[in-house]
């Protein structure tokens, strides 16, 4: 499929092309979950209705497929977000400040170029501490972070952009509010790792500002959403808890036992995460 936005019709179609490729029945999906039957799938691929979210991903599942290989599989133009944030990590990956500046647009009024302007000043403050973010941005971005009607993959990968943006308690009632979402759970089905990500980036955060109860409370429910293959993610909580215990402690002995987990980390070759460990665990120290 060439790429581009694919609209309801196309939708319905690319699943019908994929459902007799793999050899079933309307029949076989909709006797596959409780959510799903016949009529209603035969008229998502000819268009004339879309699915809902926990009916398209039961018919996703209805082909033993996962969210994820499915939308592997279809070429869908990236969006504005994607492109925007492919540029970002390019000038990340390189300490390009510069760079990052030319992405920020002067006089910017459309909704989508006020967010983009944030999202690279934050990564501007995050490599250089140069903080460009004006009062009546922060005041933006709160507003629309608390407004929005449900959580989406959009808004968990802006709070994990702007944790060092926005003020504690907002940061942690929001954090709290993604978590809690009745979307969470579909969220995770197709960006599981990001949702993890920002949830650990706010249990640290958290821990570096020293409120350690309202970490722990995160933590409890990083652990829900944690399976025994996130290994990188049951790392992060075991590190930085150490981290947390010594802060409360003044006990030199922690931090050493965390530095040898971290030099533990280079010798098995991890050395990304042994050393974004270390920056962070740096600036605070």
């Amino acid at each position: 499929m060439s790429k581009k936005v694919l609209e309801t019709q196309e939708i319905g179609a690319y699943y019908k092309q994929v459902r007799e490729k793999r050899g079933y029945t309307l029949s076989d999906v909709a006797m596959s979950s409780s959510y799903l039957d016949k009529s209603q799938l035969s008229r998502f691929e000819s268009g004339e209705n879309m699915l809902s979210a926990d009916r398209f991903l039961a018919a996703i599942n209805g082909l033993n497929m996962t969210a994820s290989e499915f939308v592997a599989l279809m070429s869908i133009e990236p969006s504005q977000y994607c492109v925007f944030n492919k540029k970002i990590r390019a000038y990340v990956m390189v300490g390009d400040i510069e760079g990052l500046k030319t992405l920020i647009k002067p006089n910017a009024r459309l909704k989508m170029e006020k967010i983009f302007n944030i999202l690279a000043k934050s990564a501007i403050l995050d490599i250089s501490q140069e903080n460009l973010i004006t009062t009546a941005e922060k005041k933006f971005l709160e507003k629309y972070l608390l407004s929005i009607p449900q959580w989406t993959f959009f808004e968990v990968k802006i709070l994990g952009r702007c944790l060092e943006i926005l003020d504690d308690d907002e940061i942690y009632d929001l954090g709290q509010d993604m978590l809690a979402s009745q979307e969470l759970s579909q969220i995770i089905a197709f960006n599981g790792k990001i949702v993890k990500k920002t949830a650990i980036n706010l249990y640290v955060y958290l821990i570096f500002k020293d409120y350690y109860i309202r970490a722990e409370r995160i933590e409890k429910e990083i652990n829900k959403l944690l399976t025994e293959w996130d290994i990188e993610e049951k790392i992060s909580l075991h590190i930085f808890k150490k981290f947390a215990q010594y802060k409360k402690e003044k006990n030199s002995e922690l931090l050493k036992e965390v530095q040898s987990d971290i030099d533990m980390l280079k010798k098995l070759g991890a050395t990304g995460m042994a050393n974004r460990f270390a920056m962070e665990i740096e600036k605070y120290c």
